[in-house]
């Protein structure tokens, strides 16, 4: 399941920033900012998550 949610996340932020540009440019900036501080976190989390194993 780890490795499924390793190759979405990142494709439901990609659609997320496109459809946020669609909508309005600040909107779009609002989530290009907290989505990648978002995935960057998900991926901390999961890459320390894969070392204690």
């Amino acid at each position: 399941m780890g490795l499924n949610l390793r190759l979405v996340v990142p494709l439901v932020y990609a659609v997320a920033v496109v459809v946020a540009f669609m909508i309005s440019t600040t909107v779009g900036s609002v989530v290009v900012i907290a989505g990648a501080l978002l995935v960057g976190l998900f991926f901390v989390l999961t890459a320390r998550s894969r070392q204690r194993e």
